[in-house]
């Protein structure tokens, strides 16, 4: 079942949803992928590109309001074999056969073509053809066809000789720019990012990532959005905003005060965070993160999903643990010595609840985008 007939499910309440697709165990190798581009498309490619998948740690739901935003990458990705062509054409494809143009991923590729070609790295009047592999899966909030555009924006530039252009929107910069041991903090306001270090391997920690395959009955973030943009008319922005009790005075809607509490705490348990980072104490960042995630119910989240798995994951040694995107993703900052236990009692969690067995891989934070030929 995709993701559109697993939503139906979550509108009539027909059982528990379960992960859509599978979590590949490898990407094809490059002897694959440069097979593949030949037989698709007749030339063998340019090169081959990586990028990482990505986990939100932070602030993503406060993008509408400017809010920061921490994130992590991840150890799978999307690899890219990537040519160029002289026709304007966007062809896409994975070892097993070109792609729809519907695909999300090659609209991701079509929407970085057109930003490759108003910065003058492509011709216009010429196209793209790319063939994709991945051990990331598609649909969970990992950010699959984000790492998709950036590694053919990092293609595209090599090829032009450049380095990525400055206009990118920030999610691309997120995979581009992050480096193994660091997390990367987002300012939305000026489309910024800034590297700090997120070293759990030196200090005996590691991301427990959960994909419950849970969805919402209907999608929360363009009704989160209208809801802060509401706010921001009363108050300003409510990144500025220094006098909470003050500001909530303000609004009479009780569920637009509930929102205005979660995007203003939100941005300042994040700095405290990034406190914590500079200093280099990053087990100490767990209780941030579960306050962060207890916060998340003034959003009307999580899931009942995610919180079986961020409940399960806090009882069995978690240092702290949290919802990541708007579906059924979480993750939990567990010490090296306990990860087994923890990822045991996420799964007799959910089975003593009777819901699907959720999947769940042991991360550190990882590389960013590069050329892997």
């Amino acid at each position: 079942m995709g993701v559109t007939g697993a939503r139906l499910r979550a509108v009539l309440g027909a059982g528990h949803a379960r992960p859509v697709g599978v979590w590949p165990e490898a990407s094809p190798g490059p002897s694959a992928l440069t097979a593949g581009f030949t037989r698709w498309f007749g030339t063998p490619p340019s090169g081959l590109w990586h990028a990482p998948g990505r986990l939100a740690l932070m602030g993503e739901h406060t993008a509408a309001s400017e809010g920061p935003a921490l994130y992590v990458c991840l150890p799978w990705g999307v690899t890219a074999a990537v040519g160029t062509a002289e026709d304007p054409g966007v062809r896409v494809a994975t070892v097993n056969g070109p792609l729809s143009e519907r695909h999300r991923a090659v609209r991701e590729v079509a929407s970085v073509v057109a930003s490759a070609r108003d910065a003058g790295l492509l011709k216009a009047d010429h196209g793209v053809r790319v063939v994709l592999g991945s051990d990331l899966p598609e649909h969970s909030s990992l950010g699959h066809s984000v790492a998709v555009g950036a590694a053919v924006a990092l293609a595209l530039s090599d090829l032009a000789g450049t380095t990525p252009p400055d206009g990118l929107p920030v999610a691309l910069k997120v995979g581009l720019e992050a480096r193994s041991g660091h997390l990367v903090r987002v300012n939305r306001r000026g489309g910024r990012t800034a590297l700090f270090p997120f070293d759990l391997e030196g200090s005996d920690l590691r991301l427990v990532v959960v994909d419950t395959g849970a969805l919402p009955r209907r999608d929360l973030r363009p009704i989160r959005a209208a809801e802060l943009a509401r706010a921001q008319e009363a108050l300003g922005p409510l990144r500025a905003v220094q006098d909470l009790p003050a500001a909530l005075r303000r609004i009479q809607n009780p569920a637009l005060r509930d929102r205005v509490e979660f995007a203003v705490t939100e941005t300042h348990r994040l700095n405290a965070a990034v406190g914590l980072l500079r200093e280099g104490r990053f087990g100490e960042v767990g209780p941030i993160l579960s306050a962060s995630h207890l916060s998340l119910r003034r959003f009307d989240l999580p899931l009942p999903a995610v919180e079986t798995a961020v409940e399960s994951a806090a009882r069995s040694g978690a240092r702290g643990a949290r919802m990541s995107g708007w579906a059924g993703t979480s993750y939990a900052l567990v010490p090296s010595e306990r990860v087994e236990n923890v990822v045991s009692g996420i799964r007799e969690a959910f089975r003593v609840r009777g819901r699907p067995e959720p999947r769940v891989r042991v991360a550190l934070p990882s590389e960013g985008a590069r050329r892997v030929d």
